[in-house]
């Protein structure tokens, strides 16, 4: 074998390490799993488009940080968590959404068109809303959205104030 085989060889296995080390820090696992009473199964009827959602976790909390909020066009308010347990994060969490947990409230607004507020019909949501730079403890479903590829706590069932 050349050297620069050897030299190509060596980068690759680096690389191969780096990724194998990045995914043990980021597995995208749910640090807790709660009984199923202890989340509101009845939001899945009115999660827009809820077959993009892969549950990891029917039900889970986890705390972090509020980096963000945004309202969505869907009628879900965005929140970006920065959580405290970095091992509920996947590598798309890391380079896509910064490092942040997305939480997704369900029919928070009304929705823009009508085939989002079909899905809100009849619902608003009762979860509080933090404000940026509160410490939270968020309690929902722990899912891959399939669009994105990341993990995030969608639908919530509450959202908690914590120091």
């Amino acid at each position: 074998m050349s050297r620069d085989s050897w030299i190509r060889l060596a980068v690759l296995m680096a690389l191969l390490g780096l990724i194998g080390l990045w995914r043990f820090r980021y597995p995208g696992k749910a640090s807790a799993r709660l009984a199923a009473e202890s989340c509101n199964s009845d939001l899945w009827k009115h999660v827009y488009e809820k077959e993009r959602l892969k549950v990891v976790e029917a039900c889970t909390a986890i705390d972090g940080r509020v980096v963000s909020l945004h309202r969505a066009s869907d009628g879900d308010l965005h929140m970006a968590l920065a959580p405290d347990r970095k091992s509920v994060l996947n590598l798309i969490n890391v380079f896509h959404s910064h490092g942040e947990l997305v939480v997704e409230i369900i029919c928070e607004h009304t929705p823009a068109d009508a085939v989002e507020k079909a899905a809100c019909a009849d619902f608003q949501s009762q979860v509080a809303i933090p404000n940026v730079g509160d410490r939270v403890r968020v309690t929902g479903a722990y899912v891959t959205d399939s669009e994105n590829g990341w993990r995030e706590i969608h639908p919530v069932t509450r959202i908690e104030n914590i120091k």
